[in-house]
């Protein structure tokens, strides 16, 4: 599990190791937008590579707003923590929390955070919880990370509702996933959540005020709510 490449925070998160993890939330272009792939491709460093391409995770964090001394909240991080680790490594958050529902995925997380500076490995943090309940304490977080896990939600509106209790007041929610539109990345459209739809899903959810932003990334949406 050598990740000192992801892990630094002069140089950005850079190629990955594969891991046994048995699902990925990554997408290749060399797959078939019809065809979600269902366990990691061989070589995952080159898809790793593919992904900064086409997710850009810096402008995405620069969009997600100030995270100066806020609690950072990652849904669905794993199998390898990418958002999460750049957060911890390169912005000036308090507390970066990475859950997944995946033993797995978090041993990996919490090996991996021993590559973080001293500095910055304390304010890392990886949990382990339930499909249904994001298991945060009350206004324990000030910012909510989601990408492409929103629709592995069994029922969205009583997570989202759930979550909304862990949220701070004046907090926010940040949702990144891909457009129903067929991509030459992502998963099946049936597997995708339209953005009108996620909107009302979230209005449902008791969440107001919500920014949609459907321009900066080529595949994906971001979409912000505040409690």
């Amino acid at each position: 599990m050598i990740l000192t490449g992801m892990l630094s925070c002069d140089d950005g998160l850079g190629p990955s190791q594969s891991t046994k993890h048995t699902t990925t939330h990554e997408y290749d272009p060399s797959i078939n937008q019809n065809k979600q792939p269902t366990s990691p491709d061989p070589d995952l460093t080159q898809k790793e590579s593919n992904r900064w391409i086409w997710q850009k995770p810096e402008l995405v964090i620069r969009k997600i707003g100030d995270l100066d001394n806020k609690t950072v909240v990652d849904i669905g991080a794993g199998p390898y923590g990418y958002f999460s680790f750049i957060i911890a490594g390169k912005t000036p958050a308090k507390k970066v929390i990475a859950l997944d529902i995946d033993e797995e995925a978090v041993k990996f997380m919490n090996d991996a955070r021993k590559l973080l500076p001293d500095a910055r490995r304390d304010k890392f943090e990886t949990r382990l919880v339930k499909p249904n309940d994001p298991m945060l304490k009350s206004n324990e977080a000030d910012v909510v990370l989601i990408v492409n896990t929103v629709t592995y939600f069994n029922d969205a509106v009583d997570y989202l509702t759930n979550l909304r209790r862990g949220i701070s007041t004046g907090g926010r929610l940040v949702i990144i996933d891909f457009k129903k539109r067929t991509t030459t990345i992502g998963p099946n459209l049936s597997d995708r959540i339209a953005i009108g739809e996620l909107e009302i899903v979230l209005k449902k959810a008791g969440y107001s005020n919500i920014e949609f932003d459907d321009r900066t990334l080529d595949y994906q949406y971001i979409v912000t709510a505040y409690k």
